[in-house]
């Protein structure tokens, strides 16, 4: 899988206190089931905030425009990880807003996040809970290298169906580049 260019209107940048209500939206808005207060209040401290990172989009100015854009940048995708025994960096959130898929912007999150937890923890591996009816989800982890190591029956006790399918993939040179 080659990864493509980031578009040149979005930016991956950590969360800030200022983007924590639009994460928290995002956030409802892309996963099956909410997260409580503490998650967000982890997310801002190490290790968790060190291995968050959002996806800002800037609205291109129209190109015959001298004017230039005064709309800010929108939150259009998120990755929260947690470090895990074992050399082990677990997606604990990853969403984008539908229109904003296709553009690779979920892969440049992933990947990183991936550098990023390799350098500083020593991460060797990533893994993730997928939903079992999330199709696009799974087909989405299997492009970029994710192998299917396990399965959990009741893994999301508010959801219909409740299993979970664990993925995961080894970190190679190539991810690091």
């Amino acid at each position: 899988y080659s990864l493509p260019s980031l578009p040149s209107n979005v930016e991956l940048v950590p969360l800030t206190e200022e983007l924590m209500p639009a994460f928290k939206r995002l956030t409802s808005l892309t996963l099956p089931i909410a997260y409580p207060t503490v998650f967000f209040t982890e997310s801002m401290e190490e290790p968790f905030h060190g291995i968050t990172l959002m996806a800002m989009w800037q609205v291109d100015p129209p190109s015959s425009a001298t004017v230039p854009n005064v709309e800010k940048p929108r939150l259009v995708g998120a990755i929260r990880c947690r470090i895990l025994p074992s050399a082990n960096l677990y997606i604990s959130t990853l969403g984008l807003l539908s229109p904003y898929r296709s553009h690779g912007i979920a892969t440049h999150l992933l990947q990183r996040i991936m550098i990023k937890a390799s350098k500083e923890h020593g991460v060797k591996c990533v893994t993730a809970h997928v939903w079992e009816a999330n199709d696009d989800g799974l087909e989405w982890y299997k492009k970029r290298g994710f192998e299917i190591i396990g399965r959990e029956d009741g893994y999301y006790r508010k959801l219909k169906p409740s299993g979970a399918v664990l993925v995961r993939k080894w970190i190679g040179v190539a991810d690091l580049l």
